[in-house]
């Protein structure tokens, strides 16, 4: 048994085929990519490769490129399409600090976020207006970002600016 094996989910199997693949130490996998990994092991197996395999590699990636990674958060299914690519708004759930021990994901609990107390209302305006014009996320709408992108009062304005610059990028990379 190899260190990989101290990888959250690495079991018998992913071990002999991150070996196989060349990767035989917790530093020879820092800065590949899930979507790399994933790849690389269909090549290896001559077919394509259960879609889990890929969430996998996505808990693998974080949990080796993240300085103190969450141990909740190197569960697999936290790594699935629906928390991985941006919510309506353009935050990816596995990025938020309040996932997913406050918050279960925006599709999950389908607009109705934590943070509604502060605007007394019972979904989130985003989630709202992507539901009422069919859309996935925000990605591509002439408005971006309209008046439904609020301030977080829990954070400084410094962290709010941050935050509206990341959903901003995470959203111009999402297709229509």
């Amino acid at each position: 048994m190899s260190e990989l094996r101290k990888i959250p989910n690495v079991g018998d199997t992913t071990e002999k085929d991150l070996i196989a693949m060349g990767y035989t130490s917790i530093e020879s996998l820092k800065g590949k990519s899930a979507d790399d990994l994933y790849r690389e092991e269909c090549r290896l197996r001559g077919c394509a490769v259960d879609r889990c395999q890929l969430y996998l590699y996505r808990a693998l990636e974080y949990y080796v490129n993240t300085e103190n990674p969450d141990t909740e958060k190197c569960k697999w299914w936290y790594w699935k399409d629906d928390y991985f690519y941006p919510s309506p708004c353009g935050t990816r759930c596995v990025e938020c600090p309040s996932f997913p021990k406050e918050c279960k994901g925006c599709r999950k609990i389908k607009g109705k976020v934590y943070w509604l107390q502060y605007i007394g209302d019972d979904v989130c305006p985003i989630w709202k207006c992507c539901e009422g014009q069919r859309r996935k996320t925000c990605g591509g709408c002439p408005e971006l970002p309209c008046a439904r992108f609020m301030k977080d009062p829990t954070i400084s304005d410094e962290q709010n600016a941050a935050n509206l610059k990341k959903m901003m990028e995470n959203l111009n990379k999402v297709e229509m």
